[in-house]
């Protein structure tokens, strides 16, 4: 499978809620970068690590963030970028955000994923500390 075509997957089992589905995509050892310096900052060392921040997201937002693609997928050797949209509320706050997802695809898993954010600092008082 190409790495565009897994990271296709894994946005496409996201969208439908299928987190076991879209995690398959992922190796135990993948890293996750998020960006910023709110609580969900930092890097993830493994998929452990990832559930966690996720879990944390979802609890954070009472289960309303959603991410979804806003673009094409480009591909440059193993690598696949893809521009994203967030959008999430809680309690008085509500964040809409575009932003980019990098993803690094080695034989046919994700093993590593950048995100960025179009505003940084939006997203950072969006989560706080």
């Amino acid at each position: 499978m190409e790495a565009k075509e897994v990271v296709a997957a894994y946005f496409e089992a996201l969208s439908k809620g299928e987190m076991e589905k879209a995690f398959s995509n992922f190796t135990p050892e993948t890293k996750w970068y998020q960006p910023g310096k709110n609580k969900f900052s930092g890097l993830k060392n493994n998929l452990g690590e990832i559930f966690q921040m996720l879990e944390g997201i979802m609890t954070d937002t009472s289960g309303n963030m959603i991410v979804k693609p806003t673009g094409a997928m480009l591909q440059s050797g193993d690598l696949v970028s893809v521009p994203v949209w967030f959008t999430a509320k809680k309690e008085t706050k509500v964040m809409d955000l575009g932003g980019m997802d990098l993803f690094q695809v080695k034989e046919g898993k994700i093993v590593h994923v950048w995100t960025f954010s179009d505003d940084q600092s939006v997203d950072d008082a969006f989560f706080g500390n």
